[in-house]
């Protein structure tokens, strides 16, 4: 089986809308984190998300951005950016040796309410909503696109899996080159703003933060005063080559794809029990020993600040490592939970960390609850070298998703 590096990495998101920006606000625990009018209109408990600002789509022709969705456009900002920290021209894609894997968790769900809102409108005759509506709904929105766009011939598709799908996605990319299937890949994931629906259906299920105060201060993982999850969009695509491929061209390697793993606790749509979570960072961690052993230096967890999840993550934390842990923190109190970007969004700041030599503490952890205290919290900056570390998601279903890497 080959190995696979990193050699580019794009990205939109509510602390910044390049590699640079992202940086400085992971050093500078800078929240991307506001408080959003319309939520507060439709009666949500909390009306506050991470929203992408500032986007600039230069590069993406004005008829391609029509038939965009929310998702696509973000992924093809971020595809762009990847594609020129690869150094890898478009031109080195067009073959069947090239493969884009990119997934949503909600698709574009705004082109859904644009459509109802069109034939509910009452006019006569019906008001069309459009022929290109049907690229910008589908779950594979964003991959297809990319893989037009780009002119990618090789294996094209989404994979969804809820709050892993990010994860999942590069996940899948990694096992395609590792057998042999294509030599590169552009993965992640991506997601839009919804907040006159899906947002809601967080908000319903008790998972959403319910406490008004500072926006920044809302996402609280791990903490005492935890509330829930508070969501956000975005993307964040990687481009993964095999390493003989990277090679010979000299690309930039962030670092190497060391182990990936993905499991369900088949057990319950919202109550996480752990078990599969568990076998997935033991896959992964088996996965990555084929390449000799390894010590974890740093743990991206998924951290979102749910009563039910965060002290279920510690807890396998704890089985898989025992004492001491590795450091464990979670940035999603500076991004927020921004869905099927959500691993890719983590993979990405966990990649910009390995590389730069830093570990950004969790935001708001005040008091450590007790049920999820005995793991090395981080919180405040630390300046350390970083050799191997790792990121996982768990999310809707008892999905959980895992991957490593590794310094070269």
């Amino acid at each position: 089986m080959r190995r696979v590096v990193v050699t580019g990495l794009g990205v939109v998101s509510s602390i910044g809308n390049s590699k640079a920006e992202v940086l400085r606000s992971l050093r500078e625990s800078r929240s991307g984190i506001e408080f959003v009018p319309e939520m507060k209109e439709l009666g949500y408990k909390l009306p506050v998300a991470g929203l992408v600002k500032g986007l600039k789509t230069d590069g993406i022709e004005d008829e391609l951005l029509q038939t965009m969705s929310g998702p696509a456009k973000y992924a093809a900002v971020a595809a762009l950016e990847a594609l020129r920290d690869a150094r890898l021209p478009v031109e080195a894609l067009r073959t069947p040796r090239a493969g884009v894997v990119v997934g949503t968790g909600g698709a574009g769900a705004n082109e859904a309410s644009r459509a109802v809102a069109l034939l509910r409108a009452r006019k006569s005759p019906a008001p069309h909503p459009g022929a290109t509506g049907v690229v910008r709904m589908v779950n594979s929105t964003a991959a297809l696109t990319l893989g037009a766009w780009l002119g990618v011939k090789g294996r094209c598709y989404s994979v969804s899996s809820a709050c892993c799908t990010g994860t999942d996605s590069i996940g899948h990319g990694f096992e395609l080159i590792r057998h042999g299937l294509v030599d590169l890949c552009i993965s992640g994931g991506a997601e839009e703003s919804a907040s006159t629906h899906a947002w809601g259906f967080f908000d319903a299920l008790g998972d959403a933060a319910s406490d008004l105060g500072p926006p920044e201060k809302v996402c609280r993982p791990y903490d005492r005063d935890r509330r829930g999850m508070v969501v956000s969009e975005g993307a964040g695509i990687v481009i993964l080559e095999a390493v003989e491929h990277a090679e010979r061209r000299g690309a930039p390697v962030y670092g190497e794809v060391l182990g990936y793993d993905s499991a369900n606790d088949g057990h319950d749509m919202f109550q996480a029990r752990g078990t599969g979570l568990k076998r997935c960072l033991e896959g992964a961690l088996e996965s990555a020993k084929a390449q000799g052993p390894l010590r974890i230096d740093y743990i991206n967890p998924h951290g979102a600040g749910t009563k039910v999840g965060d002290p279920v993550e510690v807890r396998v934390i704890r089985e898989v490592f025992g004492t001491p842990s590795p450091l464990v923190s979670s940035t999603k109190p500076l991004n927020g939970h921004s869905q099927g970007a959500a691993g890719a969004h983590e993979a990405i700041f966990t990649l910009l960390m390995l590389d730069h030599g830093f570990v950004v503490p969790t935001a708001n952890l005040d008091h450590v609850a007790p049920e999820c205290e005995g793991v090395r919290h981080v919180r405040s900056l630390v300046e350390i070298p970083l050799t191997t570390v790792m990121s996982f998601n768990a999310g809707l279903g008892g999905a959980s998703a895992c991957l490593i890497f590794r310094r070269l």
